[in-house]
């Protein structure tokens, strides 16, 4: 290695985004050091017409930069994570570098589409494991009526400008794209004036969403390309010196779940060409993966598990909810006042009330989980995104394409837990205390599901003995509430989350 240390990588503004972010965090580590950065066209980034699927296993983005390595043209070359083969590697060494940006799609929709009401729907996208989840996804989640026209696929290739500015001309309803690479070029600050085309560019990304109207889509079904979001720095493998000092600049939660997700993908081949995708979320309840899609001979994958679940079962006597069915409770509408062009959040498709309207132009609409999106997707709303079932601590992260923090009110129950709560609650229903059968066996109990926290206090104020039982819960509010109210010696070894009720019931409940 020379006393300067050369850094590649593609030649895009993307790229050369993610390679400066890359260097100027080692020039702070390593003060005494020499930076210098050389970009160049991969293969990929000439040939713009082939799909990729067909160049599978070739590498098309990153052997040119290989080569250069091996040759000591460079010292160290960037690549977007999801870019790697998964073939062991003789000659170099792959290390994750930086905190992962979001690792969700966004699916941008021409906002006159929306309002004209086409007969069929093109969305753009280049991407196998996109094109196979998009078809199912916008039948479900998609507004009323539009969700039953017909979808068409069409191919898009090139940097993301060029692939904005297609859509833009193209008579196409809407595009996919990766949310990291619109996050990080609007993010990025160049304050060396190092990349002379970031402001138009910036300025074509705003003006494309102010056009459209934009989801992001939930990883529980529409799980991402296998490190996606994540960078990652490529050497010589007996370069230590180099090995060291990148290691600094890694972040260990982005290590973990990239490296994870590429494990989990390479089980079934691996590559581009692939229909699917792998998500591994870490939390501080456990590890959260989510992989679906199809695999080459026609297996349909389908998964979402959370490390860490205890080893146990019970029948259906020996829990609540009553024979492992949700109790009953009734609901009852109440008046209600919302200001003006706030954002909405909504906990369940029942808080949204009939006589309210969202626009979708200047507000947002986001759900709790998958079914109230379903729900308000049914009635004709447009939807925004999802905390995906996993509490609404779930940051949306949209910041950075909406422009503005989102400014939300909380859609719920008049017993919702409001000093648990992330945003101010509005009340919009009464919601009765759940209905239990008679006879009703306490002592009989062993485990419970906890779908609220109200359920859980009134519960377990008429049968105390509940207190003692296991309990499980979604992960979000309810889960603090009820590790809060059975104290941290109470709580060890007796509260465990589980994603759903369904979940639960699969996992614990025995036939």
């Amino acid at each position: 290695m020379s006393e300067t240390i050369k850094i590649g990588g593609r030649s895009s503004l993307l790229s050369r985004i993610q390679i400066h972010t890359v260097t100027n965090a080692l020039k702070e580590k390593n003060k005494n050091l020499q930076f210098e950065t050389f970009f160049r066209e991969s293969s990929g980034d000439k040939d713009l017409t082939t799909p990729l699927w067909q160049f599978a296993g070739q590498g098309i983005f990153t052997k040119d930069l290989q080569e250069d390595l091996l040759n000591q043209k460079v010292d160290i070359v960037i690549h977007s994570f999801k870019d790697m083969d998964l073939k062991e590697r003789k000659d170099t060494i792959l290390i994750p570098v930086l905190p992962r940006e979001d690792v969700r799609d966004v699916l941008l929709f021409k906002k006159n589409k929306w309002i004209n009401l086409p007969n069929e729907i093109t969305i753009l996208t280049s991407s196998p494991r996109r094109e196979y989840h998009i078809k199912e996804f916008l039948k479900n989640y998609f507004p009323t009526p539009i969700s039953n026209f017909e979808i068409k696929i069409e191919s898009v290739r090139g940097n993301i400008q060029t692939r904005l500015r297609k859509y833009l001309d193209h008579e196409s309803g809407g595009i996919l794209v990766a949310k990291a690479a619109l996050d990080r070029i609007l993010n990025f600050q160049d304050k060396e004036n190092q990349l002379p085309e970031l402001k138009e560019i910036k300025q074509l990304i705003r003006d494309t969403l102010n056009v459209s109207l934009f989801m992001v889509l939930p990883s529980s079904i529409f799980p991402s390309a296998p490190a996606q979001g994540a960078l990652c720095a490529e050497i010589r493998k007996d370069d230590k010196h180099l090995e060291s000092i990148l290691k600094e600049i890694s972040d260990e939660e982005s290590v973990l779940t990239a490296m994870e997700e590429r494990k989990i993908l390479s089980k079934y081949g691996g590559g581009c060409h692939q229909k699917i995708g792998v998500t591994v979320l870490e939390r501080d309840y456990g590890k959260i993966t989510f992989v679906r899609g199809i695999t080459e001979d026609g297996k349909v994958l389908q998964t979402k598990e959370l490390s860490g679940s205890p080893n146990l079962s019970f029948s259906k006597e020996e829990v609540w909810p009553p024979n492992a069915k949700m109790a009953a409770r009734q609901r009852e509408r109440l008046t209600y006042s919302i200001p003006k062009d706030v954002d909405v959040f909504v906990s369940r498709g029942y808080a949204f009330p009939l006589d309210l309207s969202v626009n979708p132009s200047n507000q947002i609409l986001w759900s709790a989980g998958l079914s109230t999106w379903k729900d308000l997707a049914l009635r004709g709303f447009w939807v925004n995104g999802t905390c995906d079932g996993l509490g609404e601590s779930e940051p949306p992260e949209i910041d950075v394409i909406l422009g503005r923090k989102p400014n939300f009110v909380k859609l719920t129950h008049m017993d919702s837990d409001k000093n648990s709560s992330v945003y101010p609650v509005i009340p919009t229903y009464f919601v009765s205390a759940p209905e239990i059968p008679i006879p009703f066996d306490p002592s009989k109990i062993k485990a419970a599901y906890w779908r609220s926290g109200s359920e859980f206090d009134i519960v377990t104020k008429r049968y105390p003995e509940l207190l003692n039982v296991v309990h499980f819960v979604g992960p979000g509010s309810t889960f603090r509430k009820i590790k809060h109210a059975l104290g941290e010696e109470g709580s060890k070894n007796k509260v465990f989350v589980s994603l759903s009720f369904e979940s639960w019931v699969e996992r614990y409940i025995k036939p």
